[in-house]
């Protein structure tokens, strides 16, 4: 058997670091024999059980796999756009260019999909149209409806002037035709 150089090999605690696990996983893939484990002898001390580098790096990539690289789909030709909204445009045909994107288990095509989705996604209607479709109030919408700062809306709700239901987590709702008398 030929002398080995222990010198660059690894104290369990590096070899976990690297690895990323408990010292206790490095003993139990050294007893199951994956992980070569040997003695240096050192001066005056105890020899230190440490752990071959080769193996180390071995289980470490085994463990993390480098994630695949970001590529995006083959597609339609690139449109020259000049930024003035001519040519070609992403929300001319928004289905088909999110259903080329693999959803897969990256999290930066996720991010990329998930940002695509809401810059094509249809602009929210506004609040005052929302607050048209209600038939209770927040004290938020109603002082936007009235053109009354919330502080006014609270101060008629405390003094009886504005008739308004407590909801269970300690808001106020307030009905339109309420809203609309005062």
């Amino acid at each position: 058997m030929t002398d080995t150089d222990l010198s660059d090999w690894l104290p369990i605690v590096h070899a976990a670091q690297i690895i990323r696990c408990s010292t206790r996983t490095i003993e139990r893939l050294a007893r199951a024999q994956k992980l070569e484990q040997r003695l240096r002898p050192q001066d005056g001390t105890p020899p230190v059980v440490v752990y071959n580098p080769d193996d180390v790096a071995r289980i470490a990539s085994e463990r993390r796999p480098a994630p695949p690289p970001f590529v995006l789909p083959a597609g339609r030709a690139p449109v020259n756009r000049n930024g003035q909204g001519h040519g070609q445009s992403l929300k001319e045909t928004p289905g088909s260019f999110l259903q080329t994107l693999p959803a897969g288990d990256d999290p930066i095509r996720q991010l990329f999909a998930a940002a695509l989705r809401a810059v094509l996604s249809p602009p929210s209607p506004p609040v005052a149209e929302r607050m048209a479709e209600t038939l209770f109030l927040t004290i938020k919408e109603a002082a936007i409806m009235a053109n009354l700062p919330a502080a006014d809306i609270r101060r008629a709700i405390e003094s009886g002037e504005l008739k308004a239901r407590k909801t269970g987590r300690g808001g106020w709702r307030i009905r339109r035709k309420d809203l609309e008398a005062l």
